[in-house]
């Protein structure tokens, strides 16, 4: 690893930071404002997609584009100028929950850089610190440069100049306000009333001498590299000036001259933010405009990140991989803050998370903070339309957008994650009445899984309503089986579910025509089965639900109209069937005994796992995953060439489809074709040597890189997850951990933390907005450390290997049921393969082997403040 972490507390430290292209995010509790910033102190300030403070950075930029930096200049009397942007020999990184700091030794001045964003404020505070540990007196100028932006990202390229000149800017005592006077935008020109500040001032509150508002004044007749303001020490100025408007900005603070003696500190506080009226620039100004102030936020900020984490406290008795872990337990809620947009990799987009990110996320939201879960559901369930596709965007606001590029276009695998996120929720509360919630559906003008236009106009709040105009209502339950049922007869001609646009590989969407994925007709398999499985749970309650009338359409088992499963032009029209019923709803509910919804969802659910395993198996010993545009086998050796994929060998096995035997030959071919002896991690595909313009644009991309070839975290996660769940502890162990070895190797390059993919040079790449994370800590609590919960009660059932631990003890302190629970699971003994759980202690008293193996603890009897179970293992 290029760190070291310095506490318990998840704080490390780099030494010559700038060597590496990285990032950190600085946010706060809201997500109402975000930064990022690397060691050369560049990175882009925003509120959201319209709201840039600074100009938009990718990733490229932190290292080559001066716009993109904060800078402070220090100008010394023998004409020495120290740009602190600059990396010197010898730089010190300092980051923690969630601040970020550099140290730096300039002769004999030792410079202190801190940036953080308060969590309960939208304004980053840039603080820096001079100390005299020489000899002599230093005498220097000091001099801020903030570029500002203030406008929307896209006139970046779209109409830069003519933007500017709607720039308005006001000189304050201790700053400037930059105040366009519109919105640039064709579409609709409209009035501005966004104030986009920096305000600055020493430690002691003095204000600063003067500045230089625009970048025009602040470089004179020279450039940004040599700057007439810093290099001919021009004067600033103190009065607003008619030039200054209609220029680009920057928050370039003159601060008075210092004479500073050996020993001796002096700071300069510098606040950029965004607002909306100049009263709460004022009183945000009042709390940090002193350096007693700035710590005290600080101090707050930090205790609040740590508060946040403390929901889940993972120790495994080891600093480095604990302090890691913390990290990337902390990678979900900072991708609910950011989106999946707005950190330098993440240059696209506009904003909010997609569908897949959200269920996903709310994985490991369940075990920090189940409480907020139940909302979620409720309201990400909305987003699903009757033709079982759904928006693609969720906002910040939970507020749904078909496509952030408003293309039509849908992703197969999409109906899987709302179950697989429900079902955790239901086994982790008991809440099974959440089931029978009724909640509206999403409507566009997208029809027939995005094969169709409505011509009718829309209703503005995006809900399907019947033929009588009325609020087309139903059960979470038929949210959850309607998109399953529609892609149970969405199938092409080798009987395989479409690949529409792609599924969870985005790369694969180029054969919307023809493409199949084999690799999700597994998991669609197992989500009809596992409902089977609930709604079982369901039926000791009541025997009847209430379904939409049109759904008996694809329940085809309860009506006289069976449709031959094996015949894909049969399945094709029945779901043209339903897509002309849709067109228009009824509202009409009829009830459905669960009894039959259960005989007709595991009937579909038998025939797609026997199709699979007789159809789809190869004498290479792992399964096809895919058929391309032109209806063509994918997997499997074409043409001397080997091609295999891992996200096809990950279902199959995590579906239960592949029998034991097979995951056994899948497990070697992956070893064969996937495993990278050299960093000993596991690819996503192999070579398929060239484009493939019939499957999708992953194959133009470079081998080992994003979705062709690379070390893609999140399906290594869910490969762990899949040979753990079937059983394959070692094998799982072995997937598992070659995750925090190629996170915490040199070459990885990267803070801690798990990146989207590593590329073919084992360095990190994309961070801390990925899914992978969430499958990482679902996986250890789920089934490593075999914390797992089956209708609100806890079942401890750890499938822990001896390697496992670094000492003796792994100590887990969780919530649940709103209690506290500390949970130790002892080793006994030095055996370093899979170890047996040989008896468990509740609060003193012994706890029971169930006949399903396990040790279960009824919610009921978690009574005290703090629940102590110690499970001893051998």
């Amino acid at each position: 690893m290029i760190y070291s972490f310095i506490d318990n507390l998840g704080t490390f430290c780099v030494k010559d930071p700038a060597r590496y292209n990285l990032y950190f995010p600085l946010t706060n509790r809201n997500g109402s404002f975000l930064s990022a910033i690397s060691p050369r102190l560049a990175g882009d300030i925003k509120k959201d997609n319209e709201h840039f403070l600074t100009p938009p950075a990718s990733i490229e930029d932190l290292r080559s584009n001066l716009l993109c930096r904060r800078e402070f200049f220090l100008a010394t009397k023998d004409k020495k100028v120290f740009r602190l942007s600059k990396p010197f020999s010898g730089d010190l990184l300092e980051a923690g929950f969630l601040y970020h700091t550099i140290l730096k030794r300039l002769h004999s001045l030792h410079i202190e850089v801190l940036n953080f964003v308060p969590f309960d404020l939208d304004v980053e505070v840039m603080r820096i610190k001079v100390t005299n540990a020489g000899k002599s007196p230093v005498h220097f100028v000091p001099t801020s440069f903030i570029p500002l932006y203030g406008r929307s990202e896209r006139n970046l390229r779209d109409h830069r100049h003519v933007s500017s000149l709607l720039n308005r800017i006001r000189l304050e005592a201790h700053g400037l306000y930059l105040s366009p006077s519109m919105i640039f935008d064709e579409k609709g020109h409209r009035l501005d009333s966004t104030i986009y500040f920096v305000l600055g001032c020493e430690g002691n509150g003095s204000a600063p001498e003067g500045q230089f508002p625009t970048l025009d004044y602040f470089c004179g007749e020279s450039d940004l590299f040599a700057p007439d303001a810093i290099m001919k020490h021009n004067a600033p100025a103190k009065t607003m000036r008619g030039e200054f408007n209609g220029k680009e900005a920057c928050g370039a603070l003159r601060f008075r001259e210092r004479l500073l003696f050996p020993g001796n500190s002096t700071e300069y506080i510098l606040l950029m933010g965004i607002a909306s009226d100049e009263s709460q620039i004022k009183k945000t100004f009042l709390k940090l405009n002193s350096g007693g102030k700035i710590q005290k936020s600080l101090d707050a900020t930090k205790e609040y990140w740590q508060h946040h984490l403390s929901s889940l406290e993972i120790d495994f008795k080891d600093r480095d991989f604990t302090n890691w872990l913390r990290w990337v337990q902390f990678q979900p809620t900072l991708r609910k803050l950011f989106g999946c947009s707005f950190l330098p990799h993440f240059d696209y987009g506009k904003g909010g998370r997609g569908w897949r990110d959200i269920w996903q996320d709310a994985l490991a939201l369940l075990l920090t903070e189940p409480q907020k879960a139940k909302g979620l559901i409720l309201n990400n369930v909305r987003g699903i339309r009757i033709d079982g596709s759904n928006a693609t965007i969720i906002t910040s606001d939970n507020r749904f957008i078909a496509d952030r590029n408003r293309i039509s276009r849908v992703w197969m695998d999409h109906g899987i994650w709302p179950y697989l996120t429900t079902n955790f929720y239901i086994h982790k509360t008991g809440d099974l009445g959440i089931l029978l919630k009724e909640v509206t559906y999403f409507k566009d003008a997208q029809l027939n899984r995005a094969n169709a236009q409505d011509a009718l106009p829309l209703a503005q709040d995006c809900m399907l309503r019947t033929r009588k105009n009325e609020l087309c209502r139903a059960t979470v339950l038929e949210h959850l089986l309607l998109p399953q049922l529609v892609q149970f007869f969405n199938v092409g001609q080798h009987n395989a579910i479409r690949l529409e646009n792609a599924d969870w590989n985005d790369g694969l969407d180029m054969a919307a025509d023809n493409g199949e994925s084999v690799a999700f007709t597994f998991m669609f398999a197992y989500t009809l089965n596992d409902t089977c499985i609930l709604l079982e749970q369901l039926m000791k309650k009541r025997q009847k639900v209430p379904i939409s009338y049109e759904l008996l359409y694809l329940l085809d088992r309860l009506r006289s109209r069976p449709v031959d499963y094996s015949k894909y032009r049969a399945r094709q029209e029945r779901l043209k069937e339903f897509f002309k019923q849709t067109k228009s709803m009824s509202g009409k509910k009829v009830e459905v005994e669960i009894v039959d919804l259960v005989r007709d969802l595991r009937e579909k659910s038998n025939h797609l796992s026997e199709w699979l395993r007789k159809k789809e198996w190869l004498r290479e010993g792992f399964f096809n995953g895919y058929y391309d545009n032109r209806g063509r086998r994918v997997e499997g050796v074409i043409r001397g060439n080997a091609r295999m994929m891992l996200a096809t060998s990950v279902f199959a096995i995590m579906s239960n489809v592949a029998t034991d035997a097979q995951v056994k030959k899948t497990w070697i071919a992956i070893k064969r074709y996937l495993y990278d002896k050299r960093f000993r991690g596991f690819r996503l595909n192999t070579d398929f040597e060239g484009p493939y313009l019939d499957l999708g644009r992953a194959f133009g991309f470079s081998y080992g890189d994003k979705e062709n070839g690379a070390f893609f975290s999140h399906m290594i996660a869910m490969l762990a997850n899949a040979l753990y769940k079937r059983g394959f502890i070692r094998e799982g162990a072995e997937v598992f951990r070659s995750l925090y070895a190629m996170a915490t190797a040199p070459v990885a390059k990267m803070y801690p933390m798990l990146p989207e993919y590593f590329n073919g040079q084992g360095q990190g790449l994309y961070f801390y907005l990925t899914g992978s994370a969430s499958w990482f800590i679902y996986t250890l609590m789920d089934e490593i450390l075999g914390i797992r919960f089956c209708m609100g009660d806890v079942v401890l059932k750890p499938k822990l290997a001896g390697s496992d631990f670094y000492g003796h003890k792994i100590v887990v302190l969780c919530k649940i049921h709103g209690t506290d629970i500390k949970i130790v699971f002892q080793k006994e003994g030095l055996r370093k393969g899979v170890l047996e759980a040989k008896k468990a202690i509740l609060n003193g008293g012994l706890l029971a082997l169930s006949p399903t193996g396990g040790y279960s603890i009824k919610g009921r009897a978690l009574t005290r403040k703090l629940n102590r179970v110690t499970i001893f293992l051998q």
